[in-house]
């Protein structure tokens, strides 16, 4: 029981690690993108190339546009949040 167990930690900690840099690396993208007017942040950012990465930056964006207010880490926070929610299973 016990190395089933300690996978699961490790993969779990691998998926937290995989969001923290996807969604910080978006809401930069986004914070840039605003600061250079981009109206259109669906167009204007670069996703990430897999589906995952895309889903997560795809609701980053919406919530951006959908709120003017948000810093660059309140969207990375909802973001992560979303990101771990939402992970592939398995």
């Amino acid at each position: 029981l016990a190395p089933e167990t300690a996978t699961a930690q490790a993969a779990s900690e691998e998926v937290k690690r995989a969001c923290r840099q996807t969604t910080s690396q978006v809401a930069s993208l986004i914070e840039g993108a605003k600061r250079r007017g981009v109206k259109d942040l669906e167009q204007g950012i670069q996703k990430p190339s897999d589906s995952w990465g895309t889903q997560v930056a795809t609701y980053m964006i919406q919530a951006a546009n959908r709120s003017d207010s948000l810093s660059q880490g309140e969207l990375a926070s909802l973001g992560y949040a979303y990101c771990v929610e939402r992970r592939p299973r398995g």
